[in-house]
């Protein structure tokens, strides 16, 4: 960092000294135009934006000696670095083809454009400025309620006609595709001022939503899994009161939808009113397991509190980076 002094010139404007590296750099002389913008506080002074086609990186994926696990995670972080072309490669390729284009699939706008028995070939088309990290986010967070509801009505009945279980697990997957690619804008945006310009988005928020996200996806984790005890509860036939979980339940979904409410509309004092709400609401959780106790429902109220604590998480962020 250096340190420059503002010097006063004329009756209403200051100046300061460039660096001379920094111009060197930029290839500046007198009487060029600088870019001057305000961002949470700071001023970002940048040179005259040259025409240049945009970078666009490629990587090397080797195969050999991984795990399925390994490489899903490599391709994962080649998406969010913003890699242009992913070349997967290796002598093993042919029997992890499948779960390799599922890998790829898993990822939006992530497409398998070639295909061989030692090599894949990767493409992202994924363009910035015409996605909204807001609207992606509500996306998630209507389809995390929407598992919400659809757990709570397989409690009395297990619907025949198709899985609960299954059908949230999809659901969970639409989750996950929507959080790589926030992950993944949010990232360019701190490497890149002009990619948060792009976004409109301020460094501040980049850092809020990246939370706010991770911590969203888990909670549809656990709604997940909860279906998933709950449909044996009733392939066991289990003795629950149902009533009471199904009320409990109810009460767990208000309190993330409240504490949503409160984060899109800044509401500092709706944020504190819920968390009030958290230590009546976990005490709930563990008699229900005290009054119906087994397996299932002993991960079904550690998964509830996991649900409410999340959401207590979720205040925090209103509260701390706003």
């Amino acid at each position: 960092m250096q340190i420059r002094r503002l010097v006063k010139s004329g009756l209403s404007s200051f100046t300061v000294a460039l660096p001379k590296e920094w111009v060197d750099k930029n290839k500046l002389k007198k009487g060029d135009f600088l870019y001057v913008d305000e961002i949470d506080n700071r001023l970002s002074i940048a040179a005259e934006p040259k025409k240049e086609k945009p970078e666009r990186k490629e990587i090397v994926i080797h195969t050999d000696g991984k795990s399925d696990k390994r490489i899903r995670r490599e391709i994962r972080s080649a998406y969010l670095d913003d890699y242009f072309g992913i070349y997967i490669k290796g002598s093993n390729l042919k029997a992890m083809t499948a779960s390799i284009k599922k890998d790829v699939h898993d990822l939006v706008s992530l497409e398998t454009i070639e295909e061989s028995q030692d090599k894949i070939i990767a493409r992202s088309f994924l363009d910035f400025s015409d996605i909204s990290v807001t609207d992606i986010i509500r996306r998630i967070d209507n389809i995390t309620r929407s598992m919400f509801s659809d757990s709570i009505a397989c409690i009395v009945e297990y619907p025949t006609d198709y899985d609960t279980a299954k059908l949230l697990t999809d659901r969970d997957a639409d989750v996950n595709r929507l959080t790589f690619l926030v992950f993944k804008i949010l990232k360019a945006c701190m490497k890149d001022i002009n990619v948060c310009k792009k976004a409109e988005l301020s460094y501040l928020e980049t850092l809020k939503y990246w939370h706010l996200v991770f911590i969203v996806e888990k909670i549809a984790d656990e709604a997940k899994r909860i279906t998933r005890f709950i449909k044996q509860i009733h392939e066991k036939k289990l003795k629950i009161d149902k009533k009471e979980l199904v009320k409990l339940y109810q009460e767990v979904k208000l309190y993330y939808e409240t504490v949503m409410k409160a984060f899109y509309k800044t509401d500092f004092i709706l944020s504190d009113e819920v968390y009030s709400q958290k230590s009546p609401l976990l005490r709930k959780c563990e008699e229900f397991f005290e009054n119906n106790k087994s397996v299932e429902t002993a991960e079904i109220s550690g998964k509830l509190k996991s649900i409410i604590s999340q959401s207590d998480d979720i205040s925090k962020i209103i509260r701390y980076l706003n």
